[in-house]
C-alpha cells in the first residue's frame, strides 16, 4: 500500500515499485543494480521510458508503445510467482536431498566397481595371467624430436603398408575382405605412428596446433588410400 504519511504520502513504497519492475521484466528487461536507492530506481525507470503512477499504483510508459506494457500491482501479483510456504520449502528441500543422496550413491557404486575391477586386473597381472602391454613408442624431450620421429614413422608406414594395400586393392574382389584389411591397416597405423603422439601427449600439450598438424598428416595418408577403397567398393557393387 502507498505511504499514508510523510513527504511521500500517496506514493508507492520502494518494495512495491521493485515488485512492479520484477513483473515488468517478464516482458521487458530493466536491470536494477544491487544496492540501488529509491532515487536510483526512479532514475533508471525514467531512462527506460517509464514512470510510476502512484495514484493508479502502476508502472506506465511515458509514450504508449506495444513493447512497453503498463503493469499495475494486480498484474504484478499475477505475473510473479507466489512465495512458497514453509511446508512447501521443506518438501522441496526433501526432494532435493533425496536426489542428491541417490546421485551420491550411484557415484559411490560406480567408483567401487572401478576399484574392484582394477584390483582384479592387478591380481591377474601379478599371477602372470595378464601381461602389461608394451609401449613401443618413445618419449622425447622436445617437440621437434617428436615431429621428426613421427614423420619418419609415417613415411615408413605409408611406403611399406599403405602403398602396398592400395596396390593389392586393384586385384581384390571381396568387399568384406577389403573392409577387414582397411580396419587392420588403421589399427596398424595407430600402433606404429599415432602412438608416438600419445606417448608424448604431455609435451605436445604445450603446442596444440602442432599436435593437430601431425594428426592431420596421418589422416591425409589414410584419406588418400581410403578414397581408393570407396572407389573400388562402388566398382564391385556395380558388377
Amino acid at each position: 500500500m502507498p505511504y499514508k504519511t510523510g513527504k511521500l504520502k500517496g506514493e508507492l513504497t520502494t518494495p512495491e515499485i521493485r515488485k512492479l519492475i520484477k513483473a515488468h521484466n517478464v516482458l521487458v528487461s530493466i536491470t536494477i543494480p544491487k544496492g540501488s536507492k529509491r532515487e536510483d530506481i526512479m532514475k533508471i525507470l525514467k531512462n527506460n521510458g517509464y514512470m510510476v503512477d502512484h495514484e493508479k499504483q502502476a508502472l506506465v510508459p511515458k509514450v504508449k508503445m506495444k513493447r512497453k506494457p503498463t503493469i499495475d500491482l494486480k498484474k504484478a501479483t499475477r505475473a510473479l510467482p507466489t512465495p512458497k510456504t514453509k511446508e512447501e520449502k521443506a518438501a522441496a528441500k526433501k526432494v532435493r536431498d533425496k536426489k542428491k543422496e541417490v546421485k551420491e550413491t550411484e557415484a559411490f557404486k560406480k567408483r567401487d566397481a572401478q576399484v574392484k575391477a582394477l584390483a582384479k586386473v592387478v591380481a591377474k597381472r601379478k599371477k602372470g595371467e595378464i601381461k602389461k602391454p608394451d609401449n613401443t613408442a618413445s618419449s622425447f624431450k622436445t617437440i621437434k624430436q617428436v615431429e621428426k620421429a613421427f614423420d619418419k614413422a609415417l613415411n615408413k608406414f605409408k611406403k611399406e603398408n599403405v602403398d602396398k594395400f592400395v596396390e593389392q586393392l586393384k586385384t581384390m574382389t571381396d568387399i568384406k575382405k577389403i573392409k577387414e584389411e582397411q580396419k587392420k591397416l588403421r589399427q596398424l597405423g595407430r600402433k606404429n605412428v599415432l602412438d608416438i603422439l600419445e606417448a608424448n601427449e604431455d609435451l605436445l600439450e604445450e603446442d596444440e596446433e602442432k599436435y593437430d598438424a601431425l594428426d592431420s598428416r596421418f589422416e591425409n595418408v589414410f584419406n588418400e588410400a581410403f578414397e581408393k577403397v570407396t572407389e573400388k567398393i562402388k566398382e564391385l557393387k556395380k558388377k
